[in-house]
């Protein structure tokens, strides 16, 4: 299937190319399923950092990953992306923890300020993933905040591309894609 229906389809075709021994992170932890994939991408000889400011996102996720052990979860801001050195793929998955206090959400400013290490901390070669949702106070402020940093980030250093479910019902998420170039 060329287009797709489904965030996470996305997501998976990203996925499927080779991040064995990558370094990964799960800004947005959530219940864990993301940084599950992004266990499962990397590998064995591969590591994943998360972030989520819910102790209730954290233990989720420590349940999920249980058979693992190459990973460390931070309860803590997506903000603070920055305490790690370097990374190669990054997912946000933006709006609030499913089946929780939806007034928890993220939010415009530490998004584009967690974006803005981001960018400066990942690989050459390396991809970052954002999923935007639309339906929570302040979804719409955030996403019209990531639309303009993404926009205006250097085409000569990253691609940036926004895919967007158009004929879907039901504020579908938006997702954004952005790899960072390899100098030649």
């Amino acid at each position: 299937m060329i287009v797709k229906e489904k965030y996470f389809e996305i997501v998976d075709e990203v996925l499927s190319h080779n991040f064995l021994g990558k370094i990964a992170v799960d800004a947005t932890v959530g219940k864990g399923k993301d940084s599950l994939k992004l266990l499962e991408t990397v590998g064995d000889e591969g590591f994943l950092y998360g972030f989520d400011l819910q102790e209730e996102a954290i233990d989720a996720a420590k349940k999920l990953l249980k058979d693992y052990k190459n990973y460390k979860l931070f309860l803590d801001s997506h903000e603070n992306i920055d305490k790690i050195e370097k990374f190669d793929l990054v997912i946000y998955n933006l709006g609030y923890l499913p089946g929780s206090d939806k007034k928890i959400t993220t939010l415009k400013d530490s998004t584009i300020s967690s974006l803005k290490k981001a960018t400066e901390k990942i690989s050459e070669g390396g991809i970052i993933i954002v999923v935007s949702y639309l339906g929570h106070e302040n979804s719409l402020e955030e996403r019209l905040g990531v639309d303009d940093f993404l926009k205006n980030l250097d085409q000569k250093i990253f691609k940036v591309e926004k895919r967007e479910f158009y004929n879907q019902k039901n504020n579908p998420p938006i997702v954004y894609l952005i790899e960072k170039k390899v100098e030649r």
